[in-house]
């Protein structure tokens, strides 16, 4: 399995058929094209040809050693898979909203790697489409500055070769990851996967204590000094350095391998004991307190 990001063929109604019905075990190709494409009859030459198309890149469905095809069965990462040897690529994405027809307008990656910390990829992207003026006021970012920036499609490559095997790191990371996810597939026709940490859900974990753990707070608990609020450079940069202490903080309760975070990150946190303030209303007088 791969250490990190990782690019994919497009999941199609075809692939859903085969991951199902290859569920039950492996089936050669006949069997398979037969039921998938519901074509009850075909040479097995032709069959083949057909399932090595369909299925070339998913990485769901594997040619077996003996020519049939069958699921990948997952494996648990090994301990020895130490978090010390792995590379990060720190995200984040600015965007024209947060709904699923929004578009992205700026995007920066920080590696981080042997505990240090390096910007490798930032630029304004040009959405397509109008910036909302509440947007702009928030992120600095107006259509005079990006329309004349590549759109996504002119810089996706670059950035996968960027992404390519570290691990995909961002603060609320399912955010940053689904624009990525739909800008890529919309340039490309494929989706990615791989290994992803979110920084709000480690800072969750490790500082039980912190009452609030957006970026500005979990950056103040550590003294890290964000430049650049809501631009995606000094965000991104802001939460590299963020990340770092979490994971130093993470060895600290005993995590060396990628598999000890995960079960650190599974692990319940105590819920908060809410201290109870008296009530605002008058109570009667039970006892002379003048005495």
């Amino acid at each position: 399995m791969s250490d990190g990001v990782t690019v994919e063929a497009r999941e199609t109604l075809l692939t859903r058929r085969a991951v199902d019905y290859l569920a039950a075990g492996p089936a050669d190709a006949r069997t398979l094209i037969a039921h998938v494409c519901q074509l009850p009859s075909m040479p097995p030459a032709v069959a083949e040809h057909m399932a090595i198309a369909l299925f070339a890149g998913h990485r769901h469905v594997v040619r077996e050693p003996d020519g049939r095809w069958g699921l990948v069965r997952d494996v648990e990462f090994p301990k020895r898979d130490a978090l010390s040897g792995l590379s990060y690529a720190v995200v984040d994405v600015e965007a024209t909203g947060g709904r699923a027809n929004d578009r992205i307008t700026e995007i920066a990656v920080v590696e981080v790697k042997d505990g240090r910390a390096t910007t490798v990829f930032e630029t304004l992207i040009n959405p397509e489409r109008a910036i909302p003026s509440w947007v702009s006021r928030l992120t600095n970012i107006s259509w005079e500055m990006v329309k004349d920036a590549p759109v996504f499609a002119e810089v996706c490559d670059q950035l996968l070769g960027v992404l390519d095997g570290r691990v995909f790191v961002a603060h609320n990371a399912n955010f940053d990851w689904r624009f990525l996810s739909r800008e890529i597939e919309r340039a490309t026709g494929r989706t990615i996967g791989g290994r992803r940490l979110c920084t709000v859900r480690l800072a969750k974990r490790l500082l039980p204590g912190l009452r609030r753990r957006s970026l500005d707070h979990v950056a103040m608990y550590y003294g890290v000094e964000i430049t650049r609020r809501h631009r995606a450079g000094g965000d991104a940069a802001a939460t590299a350095q963020v990340f770092l202490r979490l994971m130093e903080h993470a060895r600290r309760e005993g995590c060396a391998s990628w598999h000890d975070l995960q079960r650190l990150l599974i692990t319940p946190v105590p819920a908060r004991r809410r201290t109870r303030r008296p009530p605002a209303m008058p109570r009667p007088i039970d006892k002379d307190t003048t005495a």
